[in-house]
C-alpha cells in the first residue's frame, strides 16, 4: 500500500491492539448479529466467517477451513499494489481493498471474490480508501479520506454507485441495520457519537464526549463510555433510536483509552497495564486475562 497508508495502518494496528483494541484506538466493526464479519490486516489471528477462517499476510488474502491451516490464497495483489486494511466476508464472498502504491494515484480498488478464489470482480475505484468497515443490504460502508479526519462512503455492490454519507465520522460497530459512528481523529479527546440507520440513512447524535472507539451494541442496545477526566469514564446506555439514556456507572477509574466490551452487566477495562471486568450490579472489579479482554 502507499507509504503513507503503510504508516497509518501501522499506527492503527498499534492503537487497535492496545481496545479493540487500545491507546485511543479505532477498533474494527464487530458486526454483532450481522451476516458479514470483519477482519483486517492489523488484527492478530484469523477471522471466522461461515465455515472459513480468513486473514491477510504479505498483501495476500487467505482462506482456510481450519483455524491452524496454512490456507489457500484467494486474492493476491499484483506488482505495484497491496492488499491491506479491513475486509468483510459471510463465508461465501469476500470484499477487500487493493491499494495502489503510487502516491500520485488517489483511487483504490474495491473487489469481491468468492471464498474459493474465483469470480474476482472489481466493484469500483474509490478515492482515498482507509478501510471497509461494514455491510448492509448490498451496501459497503467504507472509511475514506485523510488519516485523522476520515469520513464514510457508501458503495452499492450491485449498481457500483457510491455516496458520501458522513463527512467526519466512521463506523465502529454494527447491529442489523444500525451502525455506531464516532467522529474526529484517533486522539484521546472527546468525540461526537451517532447511531446511523442504514434503512433511512439518518443519524442520531447520542453524545459529544465519547472516547474514540469505546462504544458498542449489546443485546439490542447501545453502550458507550464518556470521558469524565483524564483517569475516569462514565458508562451509559440508550436505545437503538438514541432515547432512554441511562447512566450505568457514574465514574469508573480506568485507563480512559482502554475500555473494552460494555454490556448491561459488566465493563471490561484496563488500568496500570492490567485487565479488569467491572460488575455493574455489585460495583466490584475482578482481574481478567488479556485474552478475555480482547475477545469481543
Amino acid at each position: 500500500m502507499k507509504e503513507q497508508k503503510k504508516l497509518n495502518y501501522s499506527l492503527l494496528g498499534i492503537l487497535t491492539l492496545c481496545i479493540l483494541c487500545g491507546v485511543c484506538f479505532a477498533h474494527p466493526v464487530k458486526t454483532e448479529a450481522a451476516t458479514f464479519k470483519m477482519g483486517s490486516s492489523w488484527k492478530e489471528g484469523k477471522t471466522k466467517a461461515g465455515n472459513y477462517y480468513l486473514w491477510i499476510s504479505d498483501s495476500t488474502l487467505y482462506a482456510s477451513t481450519s483455524k491452524t491451516g496454512k490456507g489457500k490464497a484467494i486474492a493476491k495483489a499484483p506488482k505495484g499494489h497491496s492488499i491491506e486494511g479491513g475486509f468483510l466476508s459471510d463465508g461465501s464472498t469476500v470484499f477487500y481493498t487493493e491499494f495502489d502504491l503510487d502516491e500520485k494515484k488517489p483511487f483504490d480498488r474495491i473487489y469481491s471474490v468468492k471464498i474459493n478464489g474465483k469470480k474476482r470482480t472489481l466493484i469500483a475505484k474509490v478515492k482515498k480508501v482507509y478501510s471497509i468497515q461494514a455491510y448492509y443490504n448490498g451496501n459497503l460502508y467504507i472509511a475514506c479520506g485523510d488519516f485523522g479526519s476520515l469520513g464514510t462512503y457508501r458503495l452499492n455492490t450491485k449498481t457500483k454507485k457510491g455516496k458520501n454519507i458522513l463527512k467526519d465520522a466512521t463506523p465502529f460497530d454494527q447491529y442489523k441495520q444500525y451502525l455506531l459512528f464516532a467522529n474526529g481523529g484517533l486522539s484521546g479527546e472527546s468525540h461526537n457519537a451517532y447511531i446511523f440507520n442504514c434503512k433511512t440513512e439518518k443519524a442520531v447524535k447520542i453524545s459529544n464526549k465519547v472516547i474514540m472507539g469505546e462504544l458498542n451494541f449489546a443485546s439490542g442496545k447501545v453502550y458507550y463510555a464518556e470521558k469524565v477526566n483524564g483517569t475516569s469514564v462514565r458508562i451509559k446506555s440508550c436505545s437503538l433510536t438514541g432515547k432512554n439514556k441511562k447512566i450505568l456507572v457514574p465514574k469508573l477509574s480506568a485507563d480512559i483509552y482502554n475500555i473494552g466490551k460494555i454490556t448491561s452487566k459488566y465493563v471490561d477495562y484496563m488500568k496500570d497495564n492490567k485487565y479488569y471486568r467491572y460488575n455493574i450490579k455489585t460495583k466490584k472489579s475482578k482481574k481478567i486475562s488479556k485474552n478475555e479482554f480482547w475477545k469481543q
